[in-house]
């Protein structure tokens, strides 16, 4: 028996023809598609997947400095420091908020289009095991592993 993983791929098909065309039998070959996400996803997390939290403390941070630009600009300007500085502070917040949510939510969106692994599981003779670890090889498997059939003891 020989047990191969594959990441999600044409080539994974051309090796399970391949290995058709060999002679391993359809009924013969299992192949499992992997989970990518628990169903519970709250269950493993380690820490808070959640943008929120820290958009608002980079938002902050963006007010805080921009408050203090505004404020010192605005001895210069009609309307005064306070409100010069109130108004760079809720533009800076806006502008720290919106560029990290932009940020990390297009680094999220790439990570989440992983696709899921597949592991093929091959039953065959120990005389085909070298030809389905050649052909799994050659198509690009990430892993494999030969099970070696248990010797039956009287």
């Amino acid at each position: 028996m020989v047990i191969g993983t594959f990441e999600h791929s044409l080539e994974l098909e051309q090796a399970l023809s391949l290995l058709e065309h060999d002679g391993i039998a359809r009924k013969h070959i299992l192949v499992i598609l992997m989970d990518t996400d628990p169903k519970n996803p709250n269950q493993f997390l380690s820490k808070p997947t959640d943008l929120y939290p820290n958009a608002i403390e980079v938002g902050t941070a963006f007010a805080t400095a921009c408050a203090v630009i505004g404020t010192s600009v605005g001895f210069k300007l009609a309307w005064g420091p306070i409100f010069s500085g109130l108004s760079a502070a809720v533009g800076g917040f806006i502008v720290g908020f919106g560029l990290y949510l932009f940020v990390k939510k297009g680094i999220h969106k790439t990570r989440s289009k992983r696709l899921p692994e597949i592991c093929v599981i091959v039953q065959c003779t120990e005389e085909q095991v070298e030809l389905v670890t050649e052909t799994l090889w050659k198509f690009g498997v990430l892993t494999v592993g030969r099970v070696k059939e248990p010797s039956l003891r009287a």
